[in-house]
């Protein structure tokens, strides 16, 4: 662990004209990077609109401020001899391409700190170009590839949007799948998806990546009804029974070469072994 720069306080001497509109940053996360300290940046809006989701005011821009890239790095270098990463997440981080491309350049370019992103892989192109600076990328697979009804409902997209994205989306899983770290993530969702959406899911995943030589991760993630989530009907479920999520993933890790862990709020992040 440890940030080592090239030149001594470096970001503390930027001075640019990228700005960026965010809804804050932590500068410790435990949770944000799988088994990793990352400083976690959360960028503003989403071109989603999931029912269930827990950021929406970060996803509709509610919660945002316009700051300097300079800003960031500079938070960034006062507490970089305590993580692992940088990681941006959101909303929808790649919808601000420019100034983060800027970012993760500056921090591979000029320093021994690692980057990461967390995407709903709808901007293929984008990831093209920032896979190149990036080491750990995690994708959030709302349902089943080879679905669009049940992946229009789970991200709140209308049916020709969700057929339009998906495509994107197996494109950004094939590019990801080169990053060093690639973390693929399912939530199970009461009414919309279940452990068998999740096996289907997995299932979609051994047809896209069928040949990898860098760490590929399962996460079966658990629904949790925070009182900040989007729709009012998913505030009023409850959340996943966690014992279901953890014999999901363990029905997962039956299916795949790679490493599959689950995650809940009784139990943390387990692997299965």
């Amino acid at each position: 662990m440890g940030f080592r720069t090239k030149n001594p306080r470096l970001f503390s001497h930027i001075n640019d004209n990228f700005y960026v509109y965010i809804a804050g940053w932590k500068e410790i996360s435990l949770v944000d990077v799988l088994e990793s300290v990352s400083f976690t940046l959360w960028t503003s809006y989403c071109n989603f609109n999931c029912p269930w989701c827990s950021n929406y005011r970060i996803a509709k821009g509610i919660d945002k401020r316009k700051v300097s890239t300079a800003e960031i790095l500079k938070a960034l270098e006062h507490n970089s001899d305590f993580v692992d990463y940088f990681h941006v997440t959101g909303g929808e981080p790649t919808l601000q391409s420019k100034p983060l491309t800027y970012m993760f350049k500056r921090v591979k370019e000029y320093t021994g700190l690692k980057t990461s992103l967390d995407t709903n892989g709808s901007n293929p192109l984008i990831l093209k170009t920032m896979i190149l600076y990036v080491d750990h990328v995690a994708i959030d697979i709302k349902a089943p590839l080879n679905d669009p009804i049940k992946y229009a409902r789970a991200t709140g997209l209308t049916l020709k949007l969700a057929e339009f994205f998906l495509p994107r989306i197996i494109e950004s899983i094939k590019i990801a799948s080169k990053a060093p770290f690639v973390e693929l993530r399912t939530t199970m969702v009461p009414g919309i998806i279940n452990s068998r959406d999740v096996i289907d899911v997995v299932k979609n995943l051994k047809h896209i990546i069928k040949k990898f030589e860098n760490r590929v991760v399962f996460v079966v993630q658990q629904f949790i009804p925070y009182e900040t989530i989007y729709v009012e009907e998913f505030k009023l479920k409850k959340r996943v029974d966690p014992e279901i999520v953890k014999s999901t993933a363990e029905e997962v890790a039956e299916l795949v070469p790679f490493e599959v862990y689950y995650r809940t709020l009784e139990d943390g992040t387990g692997k299965i072994s």
